[in-house]
């Protein structure tokens, strides 16, 4: 789930309140490159009663979307926090590339502009987005992704990125797991060799269960998991208003093998 630190629009304690009311045993949010939302969340779900589980989702180096989430992470790490003030200032050096890219486009738009939608959060490619809309250059944000700020887009801008090893070492050096999130998503003809490589660097986990996967998916990804010994998880990919599609607790489908890892993952690692 991402929240408002990075591109989600609701707040931490207002994921965890709605996780609540959906009497859910436990949650955890896990926004893009940044732990700025982990103390809210941590002490609403006290508030709350719920289990808490630390979270931060990497984007890596590949060609194409591969995503690193890291459950448990220490956020009092000053490693860890050192690395996440680094990637939120790339982050920042990104956005005034994008602008400048749209201005060549005769595209008026201010770094003031994009940092009123952040609120103060980690800057991302949606609080541009938000901006075009808001400018009247893109009617949606889909329109605003697909014309301007897309890999394929006019003024897209290559950032900052771990690479795999990397993203997996940190999240271990902070005592965190090392999730592959929606492996379906991963360009890749092997996806079961890039999987036992990336275990062979210290992966702990797979996100079989996602709602983009079929139940022919969910199957491949558990073989995958069972052969490199891997623990399985589910999440939503919840991002509020950001993707009205995806809601909380969407992914309901369950089995043995997740069942065992998240109680592994709350004896473990949970907070509140």
């Amino acid at each position: 789930m991402h929240s408002t630190a990075s591109d989600g629009t609701d707040t931490p304690e207002q994921i965890i309140t709605k996780c609540a009311k959906l009497r859910l045993q436990a949650s955890s949010i896990t926004d893009h490159d940044t732990i700025d939302g982990q103390q809210e969340a941590i002490d609403t779900a006290a508030e709350k009663k719920i289990k808490y589980i630390t979270g931060v989702e990497f984007s890596v180096q590949h060609a194409g979307e591969l995503h690193i989430l890291g459950y448990g992470v220490d956020i009092h790490s000053t490693a860890f926090q050192s690395m996440m003030d680094e990637l939120r200032q790339s982050r920042v050096e990104r956005a005034h590339l994008i602008l400048k890219r749209l201005h060549e486009q005769g595209i008026a738009i201010s770094f003031d502009d994009v940092e009123r939608h952040a609120q103060g959060n980690t800057l991302g490619r949606p609080h541009i987005a938000l901006a075009l809309m808001e400018k009247g250059y893109s009617s949606n944000l889909q329109d605003a992704f697909t014309t301007y700020l897309n890999e394929n887009g006019l003024c897209y801008v290559r950032r900052r990125k771990l690479n795999a090893k990397e993203a997996i070492d940190l999240i271990a050096d902070a005592g965190g797991v090392s999730v592959l999130a929606h492996p379906k998503f991963i360009r890749t003809n092997d996806i079961a060799g890039l999987v036992a490589g990336m275990a062979a660097d210290g992966l702990r986990g797979i996100e079989a269960y996602y709602p983009a996967h079929t139940d022919r998916d969910v199957e491949r990804f558990l073989a995958i998991a069972k052969a490199n010994n891997l623990l399985v998880t589910a999440g939503s990919d919840y991002h509020g208003k950001m993707r009205e599609y995806s809601a909380i607790a969407s992914e309901k489908r369950t089995g043995k093998e997740l069942e065992q890892a998240i109680q592994y993952l709350l004896d473990t690692y949970t907070r509140g």
